[in-house]
């Protein structure tokens, strides 16, 4: 027993030296482990905000298809620091005590910047243009009497597009999709192009709502392609015998359709709260339309579409897309001549 005592008396030293390094071993363990769980939770949060804000690439191909991609980058999700408004720490935080709902604190990101430019189409027609940061249009005001009025019309624009205003998505007869913006009050305040399938449209309505509150240009440019057309009146000529309907949509509101004579259709009304508001904007179409207060444009694709107007130029429906300026002349006639005799069908 004596032995062992002046055995650990000698090497005490000894004894300490190894109990501290054992000491500072299990520490650093247990550090390098917090570190990393540290890092692993960092990337999470990192992970969550990537998936919360949906960062979408806002190009938009030449055939008129919208691609919608997700960012990717390194794997420890360095790149979202930079793409941040605010630091990505504090974003985390503020997404996780905030009681706004998601959508809201994703502004916190860097908006999309695109351009508004103001174009003179004819003689008193200006039109506002929304393009996006890839130089593709994706929004067509209506027409104005002045440069300073479309100006002002992209004020009414932005306000309606992110608030108070209402998007529709329609389809032509050709299967392709289209949205136009709304007041609350029905008032058509722009149309945007044309796309293959729906889903596409809908991704187009989303970019202008991140695009909307870009930069206008101060420069006016010209753009000379609107065509007053006034359609061919064809006397003496029977069998243009076509007639009104009006359908329900499924959300309730109305819309009044012409179809010619071999049940083709003409032209569609906009969508009206009650049918006899419906009813009331067939005479305004069919006097207007017999007034010959037609317009023709062409889209970015060079497709051509015709306009029927009232006298104020505030525009009353849309006609479809043709490939020849001819066979969209040839709609327009088509139908000043079935507004002649056409009757609603109760």
């Amino acid at each position: 027993m004596e032995a062992i005592l002046n055995f650990i008396v000698d090497n005490l030293l000894y004894f300490i030296i190894g109990a501290v390094a054992v000491v500072l071993i299990v520490g650093l363990i247990i550090m390098i482990k917090l570190v990393k769980k540290a890092k692993r939770r960092k990337d999470s949060e990192y992970e969550k905000i990537a998936q919360s804000a949906q960062i979408i690439s806002d190009n938009i191909e030449e055939d008129g298809e919208a691609t919608v991609s997700r960012r990717k980058g390194d794997s420890d999700l360095s790149w979202l620091k930079d793409d941040l408004s605010v630091d990505a720490d504090s974003y985390v935080e503020t997404v996780e005590k905030s009681d706004k709902p998601k959508d809201e604190n994703v502004k916190l990101f860097k908006k999309a910047v695109g351009k508004w430019i103001v174009k003179e189409k004819g003689e008193g027609e200006f039109v506002a243009y929304l393009y996006a940061n890839n130089g593709e249009v994706i929004l067509t005001s209506e027409i104005y009497s002045t440069a300073d009025g479309a100006k002002k019309g992209i004020a009414t624009i932005r306000k309606n597009a992110v608030k108070s205003g209402e998007f529709q998505i329609y389809s032509d007869k050709n299967g392709r999709y289209y949205f136009k913006l709304k007041t609350s009050g029905n008032r058509l305040l722009c149309v945007g192009e044309t796309y293959q399938a729906k889903s596409l449209c809908t991704k187009a309505v989303e970019s202008v709502k991140r695009f909307v509150d870009s930069p206008i240009a101060d420069e006016v440019e010209s753009d000379i392609t609107v065509i007053k057309y006034q359609p061919k009146d064809e006397e003496g000529k029977d069998g243009y015998n076509g007639k009104w309907t009006i359908l329900e949509n499924a959300d309730g509101s109305f819309v009044a359709q012409l179809f010619a004579s071999n049940g083709i259709l003409l032209l569609n009304s906009e969508n009206y709260q009650s049918y006899a508001s419906a009813k009331a904007a067939i005479q305004t179409i069919t006097n207007n339309g017999l007034s010959g207060n037609f317009i023709i444009d062409s889209d970015k694709k060079g497709r051509y579409f015709f306009k029927l107007r009232n006298g104020q130029k505030t525009t009353l429906c849309i006609g479809e897309t043709y490939a020849e300026l001819e066979a969209c002349q040839s709609a327009v006639d088509s139908v000043y001549r079935f507004l002649k005799t056409a009757k609603l069908a109760e």
